[in-house]
């Protein structure tokens, strides 16, 4: 990747908008659209994009495009431009699922699955950081095409993160246990422990409870996505774990339990 990099998002919220920043900070052309004038604006005041376009302008204009959205309008999208003439030499997508994007943009030239292991539970350009990838994992589904394989490596490369090779089928099984079943679990625990009714929650908090709340408050709406793409693997490992604890749980209640006394 070089200066000479015209980079398009579509979707130009936290993880959109630190794509953008990055990429300026390198030197390239970066144009943004967003279904949400509001967060498109919010984009351009944060300095995440140059210029605000239409969709057509930005596939147009752009030879690289990232797929900064949920993953239901990214497949929505990648479907769309299976009949569309596009000029990029790369796109790519950052959605949390791989399995069904990865379906739906088979017939999309130059298109590459991936999955940056970043972000927060905050949302929106605000959030938006040109450092969040550095030295991060950054999953991709290898192509069979060597040359766009490459091409995929060095925007990750270029972002700071670190390129990590998955099939799609993998990447949801084991990103089901190592992200959204905690996300699952900070969902649950958040509610159960804001029933407390405690004045100060944060203050009864060690680092993981203080995490588990934090992710709590991550986008609902995204989230139910994910879960929805990803529900038989969340499923499964969700009730492996839930049959771990219930076991911990009945172990330590009878370690609860006081000794009878011998009557001998």
């Amino acid at each position: 990747m070089n200066a000479a990099v015209t980079l398009g998002i579509v979707g130009t919220g936290a993880l959109g908008a630190s794509i953008g920043l990055r990429g300026r900070e390198l030197g390239w052309r970066v144009t943004g659209f967003d279904a949400s004038e509001l967060q498109s604006h919010a984009a351009l005041d944060r300095g995440a994009i140059d210029e605000i376009v239409t969709r057509a302008d930005l596939y147009e204009q752009s030879g690289t495009v990232v797929l900064a959205m949920p993953p239901r309008a990214v497949v929505e999208e990648l479907k769309a431009l299976r009949t569309r003439k596009i000029r990029a030499q790369l796109i790519i997508d950052v959605a949390s699922v791989k399995q069904p994007i990865f379906e739906a943009g088979r017939q999309v030239p130059n298109f590459v699955a991936t999955h940056p292991l970043a972000g927060s539970e905050r949302s929106g350009a605000a959030a938006a950081r040109g450092t969040l990838f550095f030295d991060k994992p950054w999953i991709y589904v290898p192509p069979r095409d060597k040359a766009l394989e490459m091409r995929a490596r060095d925007f990750i490369a270029a972002m700071g993160a670190r390129a990590v090779e998955s099939d799609a089928l993998t990447h949801d099984d084991v990103l089901g246990l190592t992200s959204h079943v905690p996300q699952l679990i900070a969902t649950v625990f958040s509610k159960v422990f804001r029933q407390q009714g405690i004045t100060d929650p944060e203050a009864f908090c060690g680092p993981v409870a203080a995490e588990l709340l934090r992710l709590g408050n991550s986008n609902a709406e995204l989230w139910r996505e994910i879960f929805a793409y990803n529900s038989e693997n969340v499923a499964r490992h969700a009730r492996d774990l839930a049959a771990k604890l219930t076991a911990a749980a009945q172990a330590l209640g009878k370690k609860a339990e006081p000794e009878e006394d011998d009557p001998h």
